[in-house]
């Protein structure tokens, strides 16, 4: 690898961190979830840890980002950024 393609390199990635490091949220607060997996939900968002739900024989990972009156949660995970699942859809959560 040439010095100026190695140079090249450095900065696309100096930049990049860069930018990721722009794009970080401002502090979550604290979700208000309701219906049976309220503790498990509100547990996954407060301490930053996976919750799996299970409905209709699947079943999908991540962690509670928000919930909303109107039975809407949404979640994170690695490989999607944003997840919106219905909560009257959940058969059953796992921790």
């Amino acid at each position: 690898m040439s010095p100026s393609t190695r140079l090249l390199l450095t900065v696309l990635f100096c930049a990049a961190a860069s930018a990721a490091q722009a794009q970080t949220p401002a502090k979550e607060t604290a979700v208000n979830c309701k219906g049976p997996f309220k503790a498990l939900l509100e547990a996954s968002n407060a301490e930053k840890r996976g919750v799996t739900l299970f409905f209709n024989g699947q079943s999908l990972s991540g962690i509670v980002t928000a919930c909303h009156d109107d039975g809407r949660i949404e979640m994170r995970s690695q490989q999607f950024s944003k997840v919106v699942v219905l909560a009257d859809r959940i058969d059953a959560a796992a921790m």
